[in-house]
């Protein structure tokens, strides 16, 4: 998901807006901004990503989320 970003804003901007621990899960929270590449629309994303780790600090799950509907209507303007 990261490389897409990156292909769609190159000027992209990460900020970590928070860290959440539970057992062996993390929440990671971040949002984005930069220029799309085609449309030079601003874009302001957030989202998360849930990592799983095993019990040697290894991560095996790495699920991501945002919102998609709003992520085109930036693009498009």
């Amino acid at each position: 998901m990261a490389e897409g970003f990156f292909a769609d804003a190159p000027d992209l901007n990460l900020t970590c807006d928070g860290v959440l621990v539970a057992g062996d899960h993390v929440v990671y929270l971040w949002t984005f901004t930069g220029l799309h590449a085609e449309t030079r629309n601003p874009l302001r994303i957030t989202g998360w990503e849930q990592w799983d780790f095993n019990g040697e600090g290894k991560v095996i799950a790495s699920r991501g989320w945002f919102d998609a509907t709003d992520y085109a209507r930036q693009v498009t303007g």
